[in-house]
């Protein structure tokens, strides 16, 4: 065979196999789900240096990321407004490129086998063995004279996986298979699993997530204006004026002479200057504004977000919210402009509520954390708008009552008469029918010492409208009877004393004995080690006899309604 052809051949081999491993679709393991990707946060892990059969370990390595990333403030209390996906992108070879030709390279070879399997105790500072595996984005140790500094060197085919996985991605993350210590920023943040490597990959999210500034001294040519960085020392200049006294945040100085002297940050113990402290409050601001800018609260709503809609009975208006934990939303309601609910996350609008022509229901959240301090950002504002058109203005709808038109209770007893239903920004108010009597206002009322069937209507009233009255029935049940024949005698045994309730024996009544606090005096359970209400007659009490006199209470129950009667105090 020609050698051109055989040259040719060979080629159009190897841009085959090129191709179908660029176009290779990998899986994807969801480590945490928490609304659609168009309204979240996507943080989307990569690995490199992980070989098919090291696919489970990834995973292990991307949890443990996971789980410590959400450990940090304030990504634990925004941890809602998160998705994280972890791609299985598959290396030839396990590991990561390391010449180390870096000034600060230990050389020299290392025993991995008396160390933990995954790595994550792996102490820093050891030798590090000259490798040059063969990994999907050729990640390597020694940039830029750095032995730690790892870059992942194949950023256009990092690009073509998130695009083929998942394009609308927000933060990306590569962890690199390699037990040194070691990590790097910029587009992408990158960590070794190496455990102390974790907190690189973080604070470069600090960077190309909120676009914070090193507070640490890198450079004349890193020396730009930033949210935490500033070359003024005037308090009433500096970006972060409104936090100065605050936890610690104040004017500090970069360094003593020369350019540093120059330049000053909000303070002096943040993850952007020392990797094992937390983020400053600055730099947490910075993070929930960005979280703001990138999300959205607002996961699902019910009913959709039309052009318009019309409104012909009580239509129920839902949201599905991401919320930070501690929950320090404040929602509003507003009905043409005029607020009928707050800090709910759903209602219901009554179509006589509504104007002939355009109406509109919005909410609106703002953010009351103490994480934000600035103007700009504890003033946002975050909304949705639903746009309903209304050809007439119905009356206001009868109020539903919850169990409907008919409510038991028992003789003597109390009853709460509510509103199934009830609709935003409606006023209730409850009557007797029969003389007309107010019993009072809202949602529900409550209806004391009831000693005989009546009815009673609710109406509802929105501005100079009223709806038509709904009644409803509070029948009181039959009057139980208290225990009168009570004879007390000896026990037993020579210590005990016996209470027993001598009226006539039927079946659907049982007795409860009281202390004379009110509490009852139950049966001890053996079997179970506690004591239990009785489940016959218990007609009959025996006490432990005493010398001073004593009070008890006994009370005749109705076993199917519960009901009970008055007291009858028995002295002995």
């Amino acid at each position: 065979m020609n050698k051109n052809l055989i040259s040719l051949l060979a080629c159009l081999f190897f841009c085959f196999v090129q191709a179908k491993a660029q176009s290779s679709i990998y899986q994807i393991d969801t480590l945490q789900y928490q609304g659609t990707t168009k309204s979240m946060v996507n943080l989307v892990i990569l690995g490199d240096g992980y070989t098919q059969d090291q696919l489970n370990d990834y995973v292990e390595d991307a949890k443990q990321f996971t789980g410590y990333f959400f450990s940090i403030e304030p990504f634990k209390q925004y941890s809602s407004f998160f998705n994280v996906f972890a791609i299985r992108t598959i290396s030839e070879e396990s590991g990561a490129t390391h010449d180390c030709k870096a000034e600060d390279c230990v050389h020299g070879e290392i025993d991995l086998s008396k160390y933990p399997k995954r790595y994550n105790k792996f102490p820093r500072d050891h030798p590090v063995p000259v490798t040059h595996p063969k990994t999907i984005f050729g990640s390597s140790f020694d940039n830029g004279g750095l032995h730690r500094l790892v870059v992942p060197q194949d950023n256009d085919r990092i690009e073509q996986i998130l695009k083929g996985h998942i394009p609308n991605y927000t933060q990306v993350v590569i962890l690199v298979n390699s037990p040194f210590y070691g990590g790097s920023g910029g587009k992408w943040a990158t960590s070794t699993v190496n455990f102390k490597s974790n907190d690189i990959a973080v604070h470069e999210i600090g960077h190309s997530f909120a676009q914070l500034a090193d507070e640490y001294w890198a450079g004349n040519q890193y020396a730009i204006e930033s949210v935490n960085r500033s070359q003024s020392a005037d308090v009433n200049q500096i970006p972060w004026k409104y936090w100065i006294g605050q936890d610690g945040v104040g004017i500090y100085s970069y360094g003593d002479k020369g350019s540093p002297s120059n330049w000053f940050r909000p303070h002096e113990y943040c993850k952007m200057q020392y990797l094992v402290a937390p983020f400053c409050p600055v730099c947490q601001e910075q993070f929930v504004a960005s979280i703001k800018r990138k999300s959205s609260p607002f996961i699902a709503v019910k009913p959709a977000l039309e052009s318009s809609m019309t409104l012909d009975s009580l239509q129920k208006f839902t949201l599905h919210l991401a919320k930070p934990s501690p929950n320090t939303f404040k929602l509003t309601w507003l009905l043409n402009g005029e607020t009928i609910a707050t800090d709910i996350d759903s209602i219901y609008v009554d179509p006589g509520m509504l104007t002939v022509g355009s109406n509109e229901l919005k909410v609106t959240i703002r953010d009351t954390t103490n994480l934000l301090r600035n103007p700009a950002y504890v003033n946002h504002i975050d909304s949705v708008v639903w746009q309903l058109d209304q050809v007439t203005s119905p009356d206001l709808m009868a109020p539903v009552r919850t169990w409907g038109d008919t409510l038991e209770t028992c003789f003597g007893g109390d009853q709460v008469l509510s509103v199934k239903k009830p609709v935003a920004g409606v006023n209730y108010h409850w009557y007797e029918t029969a003389t007309g009597k107010l019993l009072g206002t809202g949602r529900n009322v409550f209806v004391q010492n009831l000693k005989r069937s009546s009815y009673y209507q609710v109406v509802a009233t929105w501005k100079n409208k009223q709806s038509a009255p709904a009644r409803v029935l509070l029948k009181t049940l039959e009057k139980v009877e208290r225990p009168t024949k009570i004879r007390v005698k000896s026990g037993k045994k020579k210590n005990q004393i016996q209470l027993i309730v001598q009226d006539k024996s039927d079946a659907r009544f049982n007795y409860i004995w009281l202390n004379a606090d009110g509490s009852p005096i139950y049966e001890w359970d053996e079997f179970n080690g506690e004591y239990v209400r009785p489940t016959g007659t218990n007609n009959i009490l025996t006490l432990k006899r005493t010398d001073s006199r004593r009070k008890v209470y006994v009370q005749k129950v109705d076993l199917e309604t519960t009901c009970k009667s008055e007291k009858t105090e028995v002295i002995f």
